[in-house]
Order: C-alpha cells, then structure tokens, then sequence
C-alpha cells in the first residue's frame, strides 16, 4: 500500500537590511563549499561540462551537515550511503548522455514521504520506533524516475501541526538564519536544510502553511499547489509541493512531481507542464489583502511588502488594497473541519498517550473538542461562502493575482519547551496565531506560491504569498518569474545564513 499522510496517521495509529544584518559572516559561512548552494542550472551544466560530479555535491553536503547540522538540528534519519550509491547512478548517466531531469540533484526529504527502509515518524516519540515502509510514496517514485538524490529525511512538528519543529522525539530545529527563531513548519527541517546548504531541494506538504511558511521563514521559494496537481494524497485540505533557493529551480522541482499517478486517484490529467520563462506583468491588476482580520502584521515586514509593491507599480501594475473577509474567527471551523478527515485520526492517537506529547500539543487536544459530521459540514459551509467573497473581490473584478503576507512576523521562538515553560500563549508559542495561510488549505483549489520579501528585522526572512484564481498555476509563476527579477536575491553575494 502506498503511504500518504492520511495512511501514515491511520495506520500508525493501528528591521535590519540584508548587508547590514548579515555582513561578512553570511559570506564565509558559503565561501567554503559553493557547490552547496549552485542553482540546479549550474549544477547540470557543471556535471555535463565534467567540471563537477553529483558525487563532489554529495560529499560537499554531507561535510556541511556534519559542519552545521549540530546547530540547526533539522534532520531525522541520514541516508549517506544509499544516496552515494544514487548519485554514481546519475554520474554513469551522465557520461551515457541519458541523463534525467534532476539527475544528481540533491533534494531533502520531509518526514512524511517514504521510501523502501526508511523509517517516518510523524515527529512524534510515539512513532519513533516505527516499522521501516515497505514501498515509497508516490513523490519519491517520481523523484527517483527523475533523478533526484535523496540524502537525509527532515524534521517536522509532532503530527505536522505546528510552525516549527520541537519536539521530544527530534529535539528544536533552529534556523539558521538566526538559531533563536523557528525555521517555520510543518515542513521545519525542510526549509532549514534549504537555506543551510546541506542539499539544493526540498520536499515539502502544506495542510495549513507548511510549505510557504518555511520558505517565508528561510528566505525561499516555496508552493503550495492546487488540490490534485500533484499525488500527495487524498485529502483535499493537504497537497504536496517544492521548496526552492531559487525560481527557477522551483520551476524545474515542479515540473519533476507534478501529474498523475495510478496510485493517487485526485491527481489531475493531462499533467501541466510550467514553462521556464514567463511574459513580463507589466498591465496586470494585483490586489493586496493585509489579513488584518487574521493577525497583526509587523511593521518591518509591511515596509519590506510595500517595497515590493513599489517595484510591481513601477513595472506597469495597478496595485489595490481589498479585504477578502478572512479572520481568525474561522480558525477552529478550519481546525475541526481538517480533525473530521482521516488526519483526526491524530487526536484520538494524542489522546491516548498524552505521557509522550510534545509541548502545546496537549493544549491543542483541549481546544478542539469533539469532531465529526457536523464540524465537516461547518467548514463546507465556510469554504462556500469564502469563495464566493474571493471570487467577488478579487477575481471577478479583474484582478490577475491576490497578495497577502505568509506570515504576520518571523519572530517566534524556535524553542517550544522554552515558550511552554515561560508560559507564552499557544497560539503564539506555537506560531499558530501569526499565519495567515489556513484559509488557502481549505480554499485548496487556489494555487498559492511564497516568494521571499528579503531579511526584514533580527537576521530574519520574510515572504509573501501569490493567490491565483483556482488552477491558474501558471498565473502565480508568471509573477514569481517577475518578482525574481524585479526584487533581490536572497543567497547571492553576502545574503547568507549566519548560523548564529
């Protein structure tokens, strides 16, 4: 049987500037091995022009890990042999000429997606000890008919339900950025390793931020893509998509995974193919909601969202600010509604062994209460109705794109047991409170894609998401293939992680 999340729970259970802020540390930290942090354009040619081989990119890697893992802390299980194995395969490609899309790449792996041997653990002491899987996904299948090179599993959250990863089976992920904040989450380690160099992909999913909310924590590229595009499984509140340094990488990451499988039935045919260059966006209508029904945005990451807005406006766009109606009022009609899927199937494992939870994940418990039919047709309800308020708007006002902030701040602790004992709310302990990206879960069928804003205060990354009308994926791209161009590079020059 292949393993999904929803399988993997159920069956278990049986305003510092960015040279300013990073000065010469960032640069040193890349200096020693650049080969770490190479777009996977470079890196193709580089192992076609022989320069370079996907075994010097491993072993480059690896030696970062082993350098600057036991700062950041964001890998569960290593794979070193099994990957060294995987990319001689692809240097043998290579001098055949039958090399693959993303051969030799090295693409990090969320704790979710399996492999024959590995071990998942849902960040939870619970599962720590679970069975190795006897099949891989359908992500990792199409990873490895690519090419892809799979060193390292990453942590995630207990139950993938927080913004950042502490837990007590894997300890606190740090990110290295600045080793007080959280990296984000659920995909944590994911969004970590990116930005620490330690591969030049990563894997992640998104049930309610979890891919753009570490891309907008490490200073990446990250999308969530509609429901269906990809075969991350078959619930439609949760989907599987890329992390990337890069747009353009992101674009060859995508291309990768995306279709349909014959073991995912909600993966969508024809499969879309995404072009590596876009149109310009001068002339487009672009709406910018603050979700100030949601969270308190800061002011640094605001000024760093209206910089961006005065590049689009001098590109040609007509920027307007609207209010789609999103609150936080709707936050346990989400919850309960994402708790009556087979993902519920996490509460009544958490119940039963409170003794081994991870810090908030009892308070979590306490607040959602009893979920069923009824908590599943409340969140029916209010995905309808929020539809129709996006689609009024927005879209049927002629607006290509809607913006809003992934996150209200980067500024939370990457330390839950720290913030529990300090007592800090949960809502703010945990990160829950500051994103502003669950509604885009249960309006699943809008493509939603992070771009980065840049380093906005304490060393720290901020980004944005792109809203496009449901399944206009390539909408998204085509402003993100812009706004790559029209705003600065985050790990170019001395743009780097400080690991401090």
């Amino acid at each position: 049987m292949m393993i999904d999340r929803r399988t993997l729970i159920k069956g278990a259970g049986a305003a510092l500037t960015a040279a300013a802020a990073l000065g010469p540390h960032g640069a040193r930290a890349q200096a020693a091995d650049p080969l770490c942090y190479a777009s996977v354009r470079e890196l193709i040619a580089m192992f076609r022009a022989r320069k370079a081989s996907p075994v010097d990119l491993l072993k480059a890697q690896i030696k970062r890990v082993e350098a600057y893992n036991p700062k950041v802390n964001c890998i569960t299980y290593e794979h070193f042999d099994q990957a060294l194995k995987e990319a001689k395969a692809s240097e043998d490609r290579y001098r055949r000429g039958t090399a693959r899309p993303l051969d030799g790449i090295t693409v990090a792996i969320k704790d979710e997606f399996s492999r024959p041997g590995w071990r998942t653990t849902q960040g939870s002491l619970i599962y720590k000890d679970s069975p190795p899987a006897t099949e891989s996904s359908a992500i990792a299948d199409a990873l490895e008919a690519a090419g892809a090179v799979m060193p390292f599993q990453t942590t995630v959250p207990e139950f993938y339900l927080f913004l950042g990863a502490s837990t007590r089976a894997w300890g606190t992920t740090r990110n290295p950025w600045n080793l007080e904040y959280s990296p984000g989450g659920s995909s944590a380690g994911s969004g970590a390793a990116l930005a620490a160099g330690f591969a030049t992909l990563a894997m992640g999913s998104d049930m309610g931020g979890s891919i753009r909310i570490p891309a907008s924590q490490c200073g990446l590229y990250g999308f969530k893509p509609p429901f269906g595009r990809v075969a991350g499984g078959e619930i439609p509140y949760s989907t599987s998509g890329p992390m990337a340094r890069r747009f353009d990488d992101l674009v060859r990451f995508q291309n990768a995974i995306v279709g349909p499988s014959d073991r995912i039935m909600a993966a969508m045919r024809p499969r879309l193919d995404y072009p590596m260059r876009y149109p310009r966006i001068a002339g487009w209508r672009i709406a910018v909601d603050w979700g100030a029904g949601i969270a308190d945005v800061i002011p640094s990451v605001k000024a760093a969202m209206l910089k961006g807005i005065d590049a689009l406006r001098a590109e040609g766009c007509v920027v307007d600010e609207v209010d789609c109606g999103l609150t936080k009022a709707h936050k346990f009609v989400y919850i309960r509604g994402l708790m009556a899927t087979s993902i519920g199937t996490a509460i009544e494992i958490s119940n039963a062994h409170r003794d081994r939870l991870s810090p908030y994940m009892t308070d979590l418990l306490d607040q959602v209460g009893p979920v069923g039919p009824r908590q599943a047709e409340e969140a029916e309800e209010l995905l309808e109705r929020l539809h129709r308020q996006v689609q009024q708007r927005v879209f049927d006002k002629g607006y290509s794109v809607l913006l809003m902030p992934t996150m209200a701040t980067p500024l939370i602790g990457a330390d839950m047991f720290k913030s529990k004992e300090n007592n800090v709310d949960p809502w703010v302990g945990t990160g829950l409170g500051l994103a502003l990206t669950w509604h885009w879960n249960l309006l699943n069928r809008y493509p939603v894609l992070d771009v980065p804003l840049g380093v906005v205060e304490q060393r720290m990354p901020s980004g944005m998401q792109v809203i496009g009308q449901t399944y206009t994926d390539l909408d998204v791209f085509q402003f993100a293939s812009s706004w790559s161009r029209l705003r600065p590079s985050l790990f170019a020059g001395e743009r780097f992680p400080t690991f401090t």
